[in-house]
């Protein structure tokens, strides 16, 4: 075992010690941040509306690896075991990209666009996220990876759950608040070019600020 791979599990020996985390972040003596996933613990009366947790892990870790396998766009696995999985760590959800005051709009629409683009390589596999939310999709600054895969299907998508992962994108993107149009289109158009086909552009490419003389209604 290399020192990087021991590393990796020293690590995630210690968060497994610490108290209880479904999601933590973890990190390695060099830096090299991952994160580790266990099985979510919630009272048995809510089996009736999320089902057994157990399932849903394994369908989450299960689903992972197989799109790893195939080339999809989401994060390696760097290490596994009985009860948990650990993935390397992929940046800032879009949710938090957009919520960045930091991050420049030039740059948040540019993660938008990646985002268009990764699922427009998804779906020219043939397979869908199922819940392509801005919260599972991750912007590294250089690309988009998918995470969160509990209602990933491993079969041959058609149009419609196709259509149903671009309507949820486009629905996360609007809740992003006011410049949740923008975001929308350059998801969109990004999706639509990736898939050989020319987008319209907008008239306008950010909100304008309107200048009269009559009190602004709100």
């Amino acid at each position: 075992m290399t020192n990087k791979a021991t590393d990796v599990h020293l690590a995630v020996r210690n968060a497994l010690r610490a108290p209880y985390q479904r999601v933590a972040l973890c990190q390695t003596p060099q830096g090299n941040r991952f994160w580790l996933k266990r099985i979510e613990r919630f009272a048995p009366h809510l089996w009736l509306v999320k089902g057994k947790p157990e399932q849903a892990f394994d369908r989450d870790r299960s689903s992972h690896r197989f799109l790893w396998n195939y080339g999809a766009p989401v994060p390696r696995i760097v290490a596994e075991g009985k009860g948990y999985f650990a993935v390397q760590d992929a940046g800032a959800s879009l949710t938090k990209v957009c919520a960045d005051k930091s991050v420049t709009r030039t740059e948040k629409l540019r993660a938008c666009r990646a985002a268009g683009q990764a699922l427009a390589r998804l779906h020219a596999m043939d397979l869908t996220h199922g819940r392509p939310a801005f919260r599972d999709m991750c912007w590294d600054g250089r690309q988009i990876r998918f995470i969160d895969f509990e209602y990933f299907t491993p079969t041959k998508a058609g149009r419609l759950r196709k259509a149903r992962d671009l309507c949820i994108a486009t629905l996360s993107s609007l809740a992003q608040g006011g410049m949740g149009l923008y975001y929308a289109y350059s998801v969109l158009s990004a999706y639509v070019a990736a898939r050989g086909r020319k987008p319209k552009a907008l008239p306008v490419p950010y909100p304008v600020a309107v200048r009269n003389s009559h009190p602004r209604i709100r």
